[in-house]
């Protein structure tokens, strides 16, 4: 039996650049990036946030607008646990029942980081590369997925990253959020839900502010 699936996201907003030829512009991520898959548990969130941003600019760069840099750790931190929450009660939103940081811009400014403007967007996909499209279950217990004879692997830090961005990209709201003028720092964070069907699936933050 095939089975297709189609990853959830979704995006929210709070509240001059250099012009650049698109066929400069590159979505280069790191060795480790490429050649890592993004383990179920102690997951490197700096990689991952960093293939994020290499994709986030790739794409601002195609715009024309001028490059997002890292937020750091008080960003990343708040939007980790707004994805381990999302992950534990399985609800993809941007409001939680956390005190202090249930919404938005309670989390922005937990994170102690100055800024005039903060946007978010989220995402859920599988660990195995099963979303979007159709596939035939092998093996759920081993984890064993096809699509057109060939075995679906589970993401590495790259594809996630590309994968979740191209989603976001390919939707109106979260595109503004990503192309967005005022956007100067981001940081990504990702949780991981054991139990879902085919073996797993991802959960993921993303704030921007400036």
């Amino acid at each position: 039996m095939k089975t297709k699936i189609a990853a959830i996201l979704t995006g929210a907003a709070l509240l001059w650049t250099l012009p650049a030829a698109a066929d400069a512009c590159t979505r280069k991520v790191s060795k480790a990036a490429a050649q890592t898959i993004v383990p179920a548990t102690r997951i490197n969130q700096k990689l991952l946030s960093d293939a994020v941003r290499a994709e986030v600019n790739y794409h601002r760069c195609r715009a024309g607008l001028s490059p997002v840099a890292n937020a750091g750790s008080p960003l990343a931190k708040e939007a980790r646990g707004h994805s381990r929450w999302m992950a534990k009660s399985q609800q993809l939103t941007h409001r939680s029942t956390v005190p202090g940081r249930a919404s938005l811009k309670q989390r922005i400014k937990a994170s102690g980081l100055p800024f005039r403007t903060g946007s978010e967007n989220i995402g859920m996909v599988h660990r195995y590369q099963v979303d979007n499209r159709r596939f035939k279950v092998v093996s759920a217990t081993q984890c064993k997925f096809q699509a057109n004879g060939k075995t679906l692997p589970p993401h590495s830090y790259a594809t996630l990253s590309r994968h979740i961005v191209d989603l976001w990209m390919n939707s109106p709201g979260h595109r503004k959020n990503i192309l967005d003028r005022k956007a100067k720092q981001v940081s990504t964070a990702v949780a991981f839900d054991p139990n879902a069907q085919f073996c797993g699936r991802y959960w993921l933050t993303q704030n921007f502010i400036g």
